[in-house]
């Protein structure tokens, strides 16, 4: 009996990998798909139909009716990203142009982790458990960057702790669910355009707003079998509603203006909804060493319409439109077994973005990205393996940003676009009990 329970309290030591490596996480879109060192190899194609790791406790529970025996693992992923804006920002209350820098790399290297356990109970039902981070994003701009009235720092903080059980139906229909706890935190900074609002010699003041929740989901999925070499798989994962409370705090504020309520420390609340997605995948093994698989996913990303932000002492709403869309990712991927011990994994997709040129804005500069993987899989004996996986996204499409600040802010009308790329390290260990 002890032995079942191992992998679980080994879980909630792994929990700390995640906790610390999540606060500066960076994603286009901020959903973040790197859950699966072994995954990213084949730029995450067949994750709802695979079946044959710990990352299906996350991508399918119903996948875990195909493994067997006690078991844990964890992964770190280092993300390397290079975000780039050339642009100008004009009439934030003055003629001209606003002076200063474009920015820096808007977005800094992070790291992130998963850590998952399995209880194999008996051959047809299983319990897992996933500690992940399905959410997250940070940019962060130079202090003087010409659109600091328009965003400085914007960071989210998204951990999920996920308990799961797979069931063997019949010998080729396995189903599986899940219930999701999401902790999320949000942060969100800018200067604000003193000068620009008719003060002489003001300085620029400064917004910091944060504020945290925790939230509920779940998930469903089955995994159906038409032969011991192919198999597909649909999952389903439900939007979870936050509503996050906090603190807006103002800094370098004239001292005439210092019992302003506009300008005053106060409460701070915002209702967010992480989107729910649908996943379909495919796998078959065209013979024992070459395996072929593909991946389908629908994100609801239309249900993030704007961000509102409200204040405690009811002094107006701050709204920016997002406006975003509903976006689709397709994968395609191939591993190649040399021996039973060595595997290689190769993949491409490509990830719609949420936005367009017309509401694309600085705090979340979304684009298109096209994913080149590869990765290599090492049996390490006993059921122990070891994965390191790699990524090279190129983005794609639309990058231009025409985001047009409200007159009572000073901020501008900031044009211009965005490059960036960016380069993905995983590895994971799996070991069974």
């Amino acid at each position: 009996m002890m032995r079942r329970w191992i992998p679980i309290a080994a879980t909630a030591a792994l929990m700390t990998v995640v906790v610390t490596a999540a606060g500066r996480t960076h994603a286009a879109g901020f959903q973040l798909r790197e859950q699966s060192s072994e995954g990213l190899g084949n730029a995450h194609a067949g994750s709802a139909a695979k079946a044959y790791n710990l990352s299906t406790i996350w991508y399918n529970p119903a996948g875990m009716t195909r493994l067997s025996g006690n078991q844990t693992g964890t992964s770190i992923t280092g993300v390397l990203p290079k975000v780039k804006f050339s642009g100008q920002n004009t009439g934030a209350g003055y003629s001209g142009t606003v002076s200063g820098g474009d920015g820096g790399n808007v977005a800094e290297p992070a790291a992130l982790g998963a850590a998952y356990a399995l209880w194999d109970y008996d051959r047809d039902l299983k319990f897992g458990v996933a500690v992940t981070v399905p959410f997250g994003l940070r940019t962060n701009y130079d202090d003087n960057w010409i659109g600091r009235y328009h965003a400085l720092e914007t960071g989210v903080t998204n951990i999920s702790v996920t308990p799961s059980f797979g069931y063997r139906v019949t010998d080729a229909l396995s189903v599986g669910g899940g219930v999701e706890i999401s902790y999320f935190k949000a942060k969100l900074s800018n200067a604000i355009n003193f000068g620009g609002m008719g003060i002489p010699g003001a300085t620029d003041g400064h917004f910091k707003g944060t504020a945290d929740n925790i939230g509920f989901g779940g998930d469903i999925g089955l995994l159906y079998e038409f032969s011991p070499t192919t198999r597909i798989g649909l999952n389903y994962r439900s939007k979870i509603k936050h509503k996050l409370n906090g603190d807006a705090t103002f800094e370098n504020v004239p001292s005439f203006l210092a019992a302003n309520p506009m300008f005053a420390n106060d409460s701070l609340s915002a209702k967010l909804v992480t989107p729910d997605y649908a996943t379909f995948g495919v796998y078959h093994e065209l013979t024992p060493q070459w395996a072929v698989m593909g991946d389908i996913q629908w994100t609801n990303w239309s249900t993030f319409r704007q961000l509102r932000l409200s204040y405690g002492n009811g002094r107006p709403d701050s709204v920016v439109d997002e406006n975003w869309k509903d976006s689709w990712y397709f994968a395609l991927g191939a591993t190649y077994k040399l021996d039973e011990r060595n595997r290689f994994q190769g993949g491409i997709a490509y990830d719609m973005s949420t936005t367009d040129n017309a509401h694309r804005n600085a705090r979340l500069p979304d684009q298109a990205r096209v994913w080149l993987t590869g990765g290599y899989s090492y049996d390490m004996g006993e059921g122990n393996q070891l994965n390191i996986g790699y990524a090279h996204l190129f983005a794609s499409g639309g990058s231009s940003i025409r985001e047009v600040g409200s007159v009572e802010s000073a901020s501008g009308t900031l044009t211009g676009s965005y490059k960036s790329h960016v380069d993905i390290l995983s590895a994971s260990f799996v070991l069974h009990f």
